[in-house]
């Protein structure tokens, strides 16, 4: 048995981290002294100590490590490659949007601004799903969705009268989980089942912006959104809708999609 400072010193962490660690259940000391309230950890306990070390130097969030902990060693190994993979995908998102917020900090214009293009679409019946997920698995989900909706769509006799299209009722990122709404514009009669429900979309006067290759790819889609909003406010008028996006291809270096927006006058108060 060790001491709490010897155990500390052994595993090479902070005594400040041993206490967090026995506060959230992750490395609880084998014997705590009933008098003297000290507390003592066995020697074998030095793997998961030195684990937790490990997993805290690649900046994992405790949430993860206790999971990584509670799992199989085949399960265990999957969730640090996959923590590694989702932070490694984020840091080449951090070095693609450096020089825009150098830009933006120094007031420049953006070099390539998007052209921002109005038109008018009418009152539109669709199916879809809503799911709230974060941006790692927005694709996967778009795919599974959609799979789902063709599916139920033929089923039922349907005719699919456009491209697929997502809704975003909140902000989708590494943060915020929406939700989405996957949308599949139909004609004829379909009638929703589980999860997917039938409803008709409100048609208006849409501002839009099309992208094209890196463009879809986030976080630089984020300009199409910031360029339609901007468009709208610049112009007087404000949101109706949540922004859609309609996908007229997969992801891709030919990605090409569209985000839309239908405003209205502002209402008077």
């Amino acid at each position: 048995m060790l001491t709490i400072g010897g155990f500390a010193s052994a595993a090479r962490l902070s005594l400040k981290a041993m206490r967090l660690y026995d506060q959230l259940g992750l490395l609880k000391p084998s014997y705590v002294d009933s008098a003297s309230g000290y507390r003592y950890y066995h020697v074998d306990q030095l793997y998961i100590a030195r684990l937790i070390r490990m997993m805290r130097q690649m900046d994992m969030p405790l949430a993860t490590i206790r999971q990584v902990l509670a799992a199989a060693p085949a399960d265990a190994e999957t969730l640090v490659r996959g923590y590694w993979e989702a932070r490694e995908k984020r840091m080449v998102e951090a070095r693609q949007v450096v020089h825009e917020v150098v830009a933006f900090l120094r007031k420049e214009v953006a070099t390539m601004a998007l052209e921002v293009n109005v038109k008018t679409v009418e009152p539109q019946p669709i199916i879809s799903v809503t799911a709230r997920l974060k941006v790692e698995q927005l694709d996967s989900h778009i795919g599974n969705s959609l799979g789902r909706l063709y599916a139920l769509a033929e089923a039922q006799g349907a005719v699919v009268s456009g491209a697929p299209f997502g809704i975003f009722h909140g902000p989708i990122n590494h943060d915020d989980d929406g939700p989405i709404e996957v949308c599949l514009p139909v004609q004829g009669a379909v009638a929703g089942a589980g999860d997917v429900v039938a409803r008709e979309l409100a048609g208006g006067t849409v501002a839009y912006v099309m992208l094209h290759g890196e463009q879809c790819d986030f976080p630089a889609v984020l300009g199409g959104y910031d360029s339609v909003y901007d468009w709208i406010r610049q112009n007087g008028y404000q949101p109706s809708e949540p922004p859609r996006e309609i996908w007229y291809s997969q992801p891709g270096e030919a990605c090409q999609f569209e985000v839309a927006c239908l405003f209205r006058e502002p209402t008077s108060e």
